[in-house]
């Protein structure tokens, strides 16, 4: 994480409480899975993935990588009624914790949950797509596993329309992308690289928990 633990939590402190189901799902999550419970999005970036998604008027998001879906549960609440959330994942178990939350929220509705390889997936959404059956999407999330961002981002571009928006979470990669070393760092630092360098978006690189990333399709 990059933002000092300190100044995060003055910032939750000091910003709009949320969903009471927030916490409860923390919980679980850490029960379910204490060593990768620091893959759910932090509160702070939560908070601000959800203003934001309102703030574009979001209607239709899609999500690569759900995990407990603490991420998506901040999105759907932030999308108006007849708004959908698309998320992808493998993890049956995960998702199985996500959407027990998403219910208890009453928010479930929103989300459709798809399992499986989200590239496979993803292709899928574009195949609907391409037949008229599914409009593309306002919003893009990408926060899956860090090999596949650069695939990811080029669906995410045909998935999106023009105009619209691509989130990628973790590209500071607590900081290690300055410097890197490993083969994880250097996918980041490069996914980065390609993104200044690239004409079909408008990036802007925020140092929020982990490091978000904000493309407008141009």
């Amino acid at each position: 994480m990059i933002t000092p633990k300190e100044i995060e939590s003055y910032c939750v402190a000091h910003s709009t409480s949320v969903n009471d189901a927030f916490a409860r799902l923390k919980q679980a999550t850490l029960s379910y899975a204490p060593q990768a419970a620091h893959m759910q999005v932090g509160d702070l970036e939560g908070r601000f993935l959800s203003m934001f998604a309102s703030a574009i008027g979001a209607k239709r998001v899609v999500e690569f990588g759900t995990f407990t879906g603490c991420s998506a549960l901040h999105f759907a609440l932030a999308l108006p009624a007849d708004g959908i959330i698309t998320t992808l994942d493998r993890d049956p178990k995960a998702v199985e914790i996500a959407k027990k939350f998403w219910s208890e929220a009453g928010i479930h509705l929103k989300i459709e949950s798809i399992l499986g390889n989200a590239g496979d997936s993803a292709q899928g959404l574009l195949d609907e797509i391409a037949n008229g059956s599914r409009p593309r999407y306002d919003l893009a999330f990408i926060d899956a596993d860090k090999g596949g961002y650069a695939a990811y981002f080029e669906l995410a571009l045909s998935l999106v329309k023009k105009g619209g928006w691509i989130v990628v979470d973790n590209v500071l990669w607590s900081g290690r992308v300055l410097n890197p070393e490993t083969a994880t760092d250097h996918l980041l630092h490069d996914f980065n690289e390609a993104r200044r360098n690239d004409s079909r978006v408008e990036t802007l690189v925020l140092p929020i928990r982990d490091g978000l990333s904000l493309c407008r399709i141009r």
